[in-house]
């Protein structure tokens, strides 16, 4: 029996990140095997093609309502940035791209209320597309908050900051592990499925996912066929489900740090 064939829908292309493949499953007319099933698309709206400033306040040039550039004096930013010593430490960012990042925030918050809401980012043309975008806008809200801080908003993206191999030879073993190191950004793709926060993905949770990312081309009874197989193939324990050092195992070979980085974000 031929494995099914697995298609993004049209639209997604460009927003996909690395393609949403099941072992076993044919994609493009040819047959891919492995774990590619897990890789969630990355966070690309906040790549090179969406850092460019929304036009805000029905003004010209990208100004604020008032009159104000959006843009403000690039030497006031450091001190502007909450916490910008804390966060370079934390995030590993560099100052120019935490100004970057400022900007980019700032843009996002339209009405300059200090902070984004789930609406600011659901705006973001490339979030909008993505067949994971609410998951994604989902992990710049944990917990239930309303509300996005400039520290929470750069801490999610320092996840996808490219991971600099000389950095990473330096870095004292006794230091916190970095929020762009391979694990996390494993654990981040693994809350993208982990709809119930129980620590694992289970096969009715990993069906959900294959739903959002895949054509009207695949009937459900092919959905159900691809989540059985993608789990099982995971699943070392019998339990049904995927625990995450499970997920982690079945991506061993994936070169995640090429996957989920942005090449901007260092």
């Amino acid at each position: 029996m031929k494995p099914p064939v697995v298609r993004a829908r049209p639209a997604d292309p460009a927003t996909l990140g690395p393609a949403f493949h099941s072992p076993g499953s044919r994609v493009g007319g040819k047959e891919r095997r492995g774990s590619g099933a897990w890789l969630p698309a990355k966070a690309a709206a906040f790549g090179p093609g969406a850092t460019r400033r929304p036009r805000l306040g029905g003004g010209r040039g990208g100004q604020r309502p008032g009159g104000s550039s959006a843009m403000g004096s690039r030497s006031s930013h450091a001190a502007r940035i909450p916490d910008v010593d804390s966060l370079r430490r934390e995030t590993g960012f560099s100052q120019a791209s935490l100004r970057r990042l400022y900007d980019r925030f700032q843009a996002l918050d339209r009405t300059g209320k200090g902070y984004l809401s789930r609406l600011d980012l659901q705006q973001i043309g490339a979030l909008a597309v993505n067949p994971l975008g609410d998951r994604i806008i989902d992990s710049f809200f944990p917990d239930g908050s309303l509300r996005l801080d400039f520290p929470g908003f750069v801490r999610v993206l320092a996840h996808f900051r490219p991971v600099d191999e000389e950095e990473e030879g330096n870095r004292d073993p006794k230091e916190p592990e970095p929020l762009n190191s391979r694990m996390n950004k494993l654990r981040f793709a693994f809350q993208l499925y982990d709809l119930d926060r129980d620590g694992k993905i289970s096969r009715h949770e990993m069906l959900q996912a294959l739903r959002l990312m895949v054509g009207v081309q695949v009937t459900e009874e092919q959905l159900e066929s691809i989540a059985d197989r993608t789990v099982q193939e995971a699943d070392e324990d019998g339990d049904g489900a995927v625990s995450f050092l499970e997920f982690a195992k079945s991506l061993e070979k994936m070169n995640i740090e090429q996957k989920m980085s942005i090449r901007i974000l260092k």
